[in-house]
This record gives C-alpha cells, sequence and structure tokens, in this order.
C-alpha cells in the first residue's frame, strides 16, 4: 500500500494539487488567486495523507482523491460547479498523462522500483521533479501564450469573492452550460481514467497489491463504462442538436441576407416612385398618350417583379429568382417571373430548390442569350394543382433537336464550349429524388420545360 510521509506531503503534494488547480484554471481561461491556490494545495494534501490510510483498494484512493479534489476547489472558490468540473478535469489530465510517462521513464534510467517510489520520501521527490519541471512548463506556456482551451475571458480575481448570482452574472461569455456540460466530461473523463487504468496495470504487473484489488478496480471500472456510455448517448444526442440548431442559424442568416436585399429593392423603387409619376405626368401633358402607356407597362413590370418574389413564402427561392432577375437584366433578356402559389409545402431542401431553380433558368437564359430583338425573353411560371407543384420555364429560340432531347440530362452532355454539362443532369438527379418529372416541348417558336413535383406525403 501506498503511504505519505509528511515529508512527502510538504514536498510532493502540496506543489502537485497547486500546479495542478493553476493549470486547470489557466486551461478554462481564469487566473487564480494565489491565496487560494495556496489553501487549495493545503487541503488536497491533507486529503491525500489521510486518504492513503484508508483501507480502500489501490487504485480507489486516486478515485476518491479525484472526487475531493474538485469539491476542495469548489469550497475555496466558490466557483460554479460546471467550470470547477472542468478545470479539475483539465488539470488531472494533463497531470495524469504527465505522471504516465514521466515516472515510467525514471523508473527505467534509475532502477528504482515503484514500491521504493511510494515508501522513501527522497526517492518520491526525486521522482516528482520532472514532473513539476513539465508542469511548471505548461503552465508557463499558458501565460506567455494565454492559452486556453474553453475560452473563459473573466478574470477569476474579479469572481472569487462575489456571491452567486453575481458570480453567473459576470460569466456572461460562458460557453459552458449545464447542457453541453456533459459534452466536456464524455471528452475528458475517458483520458483521466486511461491514465488511472495505466498507473493501476503497471501496480498489477509489478505484484505491489493483491490480485482481488485488481479485480475489484475491474469491477468500477466497468461501471464507469457503463456510465460513460450513457453519457456519451446523451452527448451525441446534444451534438447533433447543437448541429442542427447551428444549420438553422446559418438558414437564417442567410435568410435575412436575402430579405435584406428584397427590401432594399423595395425601397429604392418607393424612392424614385414620385420621380416616375413625374415622368408619366409630364408624358400625358405633352399628349404622348402611348408612350406613357409603354412607361407605365415596364414601371409595372420592373415592380410586379419583386413583388412576386415576395409572394414566394420561400426565402430560397426569392433569393434565387431575384439574383437571376439582375443577371437577365445585365445581359438584356426580358424575364417575366409569375408565382401563382404558396412555396411554403415544396418537398426540396433550400439547396435542392436553388439549384434546380438555378440551372433551369441559367440554360433558358444561355439558349436566348444569342438571339437579337424580342426573341430574348424567358418566362417563369410556378403553379400548384392536384397535390402538385408545377414549375414551367419557357424561353425563345432555336427549337432542341430529338438527339439533343435524349442526352440533354446526362452527366457531362453539353452543346456548348466550356461548359460541365452537369446543370440539367442535377436537375434530373433532384427531380428523380423527389419522385417528380420533366416534360419538354420546343418548337420554332418556344422552348418549354416543365417540372412536376408532387407533395411529400
Amino acid at each position: 500500500m501506498d503511504t505519505m510521509t509528511l515529508l512527502s506531503l510538504l514536498m510532493v503534494s502540496f506543489p502537485e494539487a497547486i500546479m495542478v488547480a493553476t493549470l486547470g484554471f489557466l486551461l478554462v481561461g481564469l487566473k487564480p488567486w494565489w491565496r487560494d491556490l495556496l489553501i487549495i494545495g493545503f487541503l488536497q494534501a491533507g486529503f491525500a495523507y489521510i486518504i492513503r490510510f484508508l483501507p480502500v483498494p489501490f487504485g480507489f484512493h486516486s478515485i476518491l482523491g479525484i472526487i475531493l479534489f474538485t469539491l476542495n476547489i469548489r469550497l475555496v472558490t466558490r466557483l460554479p460547479y460546471r467550470i470547477v468540473i472542468l478545470a479539475s478535469l483539465l488539470g488531472l489530465i494533463f497531470y495524469g498523462s504527465v505522471e504516465t510517462v514521466a515516472i515510467q521513464f525514471m523508473l527505467h534510467i534509475k532502477g528504482f522500483s515503484l514500491t521504493e517510489v511510494w515508501n522513501y520520501s527522497f526517492v518520491r521527490f526525486l521522482y516528482f521533479l520532472p514532473q513539476a519541471l513539465v508542469m511548471l512548463i505548461f503552465i508557463a506556456a499558458c501565460k506567455i501564450f494565454n492559452i486556453s482551451l474553453i475560452g473563459y475571458t473573466q478574470d477569476y480575481s474579479r469572481l472569487g469573492r462575489l456571491s452567486r448570482q453575481e458570480i453567473k452574472n459576470n460569466l456572461k461569455a460562458d460557453i459552458v452550460n449545464r447542457h453541453n456540460l456533459v459534452i466536456f466530461v464524455v471528452v475528458l473523463l475517458p483520458v483521466l481514467l486511461l491514465a488511472l487504468l495505466n498507473m493501476v496495470f503497471e501496480a498489477a504487473r509489478l505484484n505491489i497489491f493483491p490480485g482481488e484489488h485488481f479485480n475489484i478496480f475491474n469491477g468500477v471500472f466497468g461501471v464507469f463504462i457503463i456510465v460513460l456510455t450513457v453519457l456519451s448517448t446523451v452527448a451525441v444526442k446534444k451534438i447533433g442538436q447543437y448541429v442542427e440548431k447551428d444549420y438553422e442559424a446559418k438558414r437564417a442568416e442567410e435568410n435575412l441576407k436575402q430579405i435584406k436585399q428584397l427590401i432594399d429593392s423595395s425601397r429604392k423603387q418607393r424612392h424614385d416612385f414620385h420621380h416616375q409619376l413625374q415622368t408619366i405626368y409630364g408624358l400625358i401633358e405633352g399628349g404622348a398618350y402611348e408612350r406613357a402607356r409603354d412607361y407605365i407597362s415596364r414601371l409595372f413590370g420592373d415592380i410586379s417583379k419583386t413583388g412576386e418574389l415576395i409572394k414566394t413564402d420561400n426565402f430560397s427561392i426569392s433569393a434565387i429568382l431575384y439574383t437571376k432577375i439582375g443577371l437577365a437584366e445585365t445581359r438584356n433578356i426580358e424575364m417575366e417571373i409569375a408565382v401563382e402559389c404558396s412555396l411554403k409545402e415544396l418537398p426540396l431542401t433550400p439547396h435542392e430548390a436553388s439549384s434546380l431553380l438555378g440551372n433551369l433558368i441559367d440554360n433558358a437564359l444561355e439558349a436566348v442569350e444569342d438571339n437579337t430583338g424580342a426573341c430574348r425573353r424567358v418566362k417563369v411560371n410556378i403553379t400548384r394543382a392536384q397535390g402538385v407543384f408545377v414549375i414551367i420555364i419557357s424561353n425563345t429560340g432555336k427549337p432542341i433537336a430529338s438527339e439533343i432531347r435524349a442526352n440533354m440530362f446526362k452527366a457531362d452532355f453539353t452543346t456548348k464550349k466550356e461548359h460541365s454539362g452537369l446543370g440539367l443532369a442535377i436537375v434530373k438527379d433532384i427531380v428523380t429524388k423527389c419522385r417528380g418529372n420533366i416534360e419538354i416541348s420546343s418548337d420554332a417558336e418556344i422552348t418549354t420545360l416543365t417540372v412536376i413535383i408532387p407533395l411529400k406525403k
């Protein structure tokens, strides 16, 4: 059994507890008070001294010491338990990892047995020195380079003497709460248990304690595995929820940008509206009624385009249509859009809806780009009837040859240079996934692609 003299208490346990606590606090981003560290070191050394005399199997004194170390920090600092648990786990994990490597190295270099290390204070201190040196290097690195694994930015010196409510109010930047604490524990605790298990196996290999102690410890580890399995299931579920929330947040951010674009467009139209009225009034006063009618027609068309987009009830589709209108305007292509139903129940993800409409419209714009005059026209019509959504994209231009129709939805097929030939193939995949259908009609005047998407049951 591991014993501890008062000299070992002063030379090993006391500085060991201070360094573990210091590193733990620094890794969560808090700068501890030296007075609190001294109290933590003194109390933990006393706990360690008492634990060594308790009649418990080997390995259990380490588990008990870990629990008391966490309670010790909580008692001294009065910080929230979630911060205390994380600081304790991080500090102990680093120290346990260092101890696992350092003690094996020293045993092979010096030739002492593990029993001699435990029973002789000077040998114990000698073996503790490389561990302490590595820990001090870690502590110095955290302080110099401001290393923090969790990301608290609060000054511990301002938190140490506040009430519990004041502490909660000051930790507004806290990224660890009751809901995601289990994730940190599931990630960190197995590393600490592995370090402890390594030490127990080493002691068992050297026959330092009776075999029944190892059997008991092995049984307790089985309980830990069951607990970690349950916690891991909960953690995976929470991670999935956080990923979903992050995705929803990104979608909301993208939707807000799209809404802002639509609002800006409407504001510009309203700002210029009185100028347009003055122009119309001048044309009417001058007797240019036909010109006034044409001007009003064009003006109404420009305004109605954005109005149709706002009525889609689907921000992703509104955004892609708005973008394609701008693209058509830059190419001097007349583009008409008619959305005659709500698109809230359209069974497509935002990515699928954007890809479907984007590729269809791009294909239609490219088809009329070489035309001139009134032949440069694209129409988009979206309706709903008898349990299906119907998307009709039509464009003027040359008819599609029969041999092209047979291959136009195949991957890598294209009739234009510097095109990948994937656009219509992607459209086909999306429609097939939704159990929909694509119909093509083409004559000398107009080409129409009709996409039928059934409602998701």
